[in-house]
């Protein structure tokens, strides 16, 4: 009989969160104005897009459009890309009706993979009860992966071109 080994190789996770299936179809380089120098690159009022999300057992039947108010891409640090932008979206969701949804979202990725990002977001529901007279104001935070595909040329997946 061998002896165990003084050591614990196991593992635990405990993850808590949901999926959600979500569709955008945004509009590239249209923006307001655009601001190039030192610091980088902003855009005010671009790529205005429209969302549905698709619903699950966990997640009611989704809808929206937003737009950047401001988008700011920091200068390359290296192989890696920064930029953070400040939104506005409003939604329609099936359980709870029209929300606006003002929010604040860092998106980092490497360079020569601009197809998929890692983004951390900051928002804040505003959701008005049925007579439009009170509202509810409720925090969320969001970490994700977003994979920016567009289709075409022969290939599944090529990258954005910024």
């Amino acid at each position: 009989m061998t002896d165990p080994l003084p050591y614990d190789f196991s593992l635990v996770a405990d993850l808590h969160g949901t999926f959600a299936m979500q569709l955008t179809l945004s509009w590239d380089d249209l923006h307001l104005t655009e601001m190039e120098g030192r610091l980088g690159q902003l855009s005010l009022f671009s790529e205005p897009a429209a969302q549905i999300q698709f619903p699950t057992p966990v997640s009611p039947l989704q809808a929206g459009v937003l737009v950047n108010f401001a988008h700011w891409t920091l200068p390359r640090m290296g192989p890696v890309i920064v930029s953070t932008a400040a939104q506005g979206a409003v939604n329609y969701i099936d359980t709870q009706g029209w929300q606006l949804s003002p929010s604040l979202n860092g998106d980092i990725r490497l360079a020569n993979m601009k197809w998929v990002s890692l983004t951390v977001g900051f928002q804040l529901n505003i959701t008005p009860d049925s007579s439009w007279a009170r509202f509810t104001v409720e925090p969320a935070a969001t970490v994700g992966i977003t994979f920016n595909c567009l289709f075409g040329g022969g290939q599944v997946c090529r990258p954005r071109s910024h």
